[in-house]
């Protein structure tokens, strides 16, 4: 059977079983899953798929009009709603370092750009077939914006696809998630997240793919050089028996590895929790010692409460702050819960 280029292989079931519903298409639909496994990838192959005009093995041809103009980005019935800084990620879920270095990352969809596709939404389709819009991530509306997206929701025009993407939808609208079908896309299975990373040159497929949760386009980026170089250096600094160098690694932080940070803060608390209850680390397989090190010193409660503070700095990471004493403040407070 055919399958498009932009599909990924533990994704073709899903995108098979719901297209085979297009004359009952849900008029909005929720995707949503762990951050890094393809969701953004999916809403795409779902909308090239609608506006194939020539579908084989129910999956766009790749060939047609449709289709040609879907890859080159100027397919009239099809837009994408995205925070404007985050453009060249077709994923969505994991920015590049040059992505995030190159101007002040938007945090949020506006309601400019939400009343910007309400034509695009109300007037006849070109092709007289579907019309999609994507939404992603959608948990970045602002409220104006969601509100807005809303009035849509309740008077759908006919042979409309409205994708929302969200690895975060607790903190989508309830009037929202209610009128949208969910599209749960899990971590695909082990194997087959392999054997991807493997094709696509991922050097130690098995470390990235654990440190990524089972992500596997997370694994894809963390298998970067220079991200790695950068982690094993972070990872360093948090194995010091004598707690972090909290004033001096923060320096050489900018804006670009605050979220690099975090998130290796967030797993190695995650498996010194584990190791601290008799549990293996998960994530830090190759650290197992240096962690054991760390857990027999530090506190369960500490711990934990540190983990909490870290899913606070999350929402804080991208605004305008002085990344240097953000990670300052975070060290000292990783030092205050890892050392007795």
């Amino acid at each position: 059977m055919p399958v498009i280029s932009s599909v990924l292989p533990w994704h073709e079931e899903s995108l098979r079983a719901l297209v085979s519903r297009r004359d009952r298409m849900p008029h909005a639909l929720l995707v949503s899953g762990p951050a890094g496994v393809g969701k953004g990838l999916f809403a795409r192959s779902l909308a090239q798929t609608l506006l194939c005009e020539a579908p084989k093995g129910q999956l766009a041809c790749g060939e047609c009009p449709a289709c040609n103009w879907f890859s080159q980005g100027n397919h009239p019935d099809f837009r994408e709603v995205i925070p404007e800084a985050d453009e060249e990620s077709p994923e969505g879920d994991v920015d590049s370092d040059d992505a995030r270095e190159s101007k002040a990352k938007s945090l949020v969809i506006k309601i400019g750009q939400v009343r910007a596709v309400s034509d695009f939404m109300t007037l006849s389709t070109h092709r007289a077939g579907f019309r999609v819009l994507i939404l992603r991530p959608a948990e970045a509306m602002q409220a104006a914006a969601a509100n807005a997206l809303l009035k849509t929701l309740e008077e759908p025009p006919p042979a409309t696809a409205i994708v929302l993407v969200s690895d975060q939808p607790s903190r989508l609208l309830p009037t929202i998630r209610s009128r949208c079908q969910t599209v749960i896309l899990p971590a695909p299975p082990i194997a087959s997240a392999l054997a991807w990373l493997r094709a696509q040159s991922v050097e130690s497929p098995e470390e990235v793919l654990a440190l990524a949760g089972g992500a596997p386009l997370l694994a894809r980026d963390l298998a970067d050089s220079e991200a790695a170089a950068w982690r094993r250096r972070a990872i360093a600094e948090l194995a010091r028996p004598d707690g972090a160098a909290a004033l001096n690694f923060a320096a050489g932080i900018d804006k670009g590895r605050v979220e690099p940070l975090l998130f290796v803060l967030q797993t190695w608390v995650e498996d010194l929790v584990r190791v601290k209850s008799g549990a293996h680390p998960r994530r830090h397989r190759g650290s197992d010692g240096a962690l054991r090190a760390k857990a027999r010193r530090a506190r369960l409660d500490r711990l934990l409460g540190f983990d909490r503070e870290l899913t606070q700095a999350r929402r804080l990471a991208n605004h305008p702050l002085n990344p240097r004493l953000f990670a300052e403040h975070l060290l000292l407070s990783y030092n205050r819960a890892t050392l007795d």
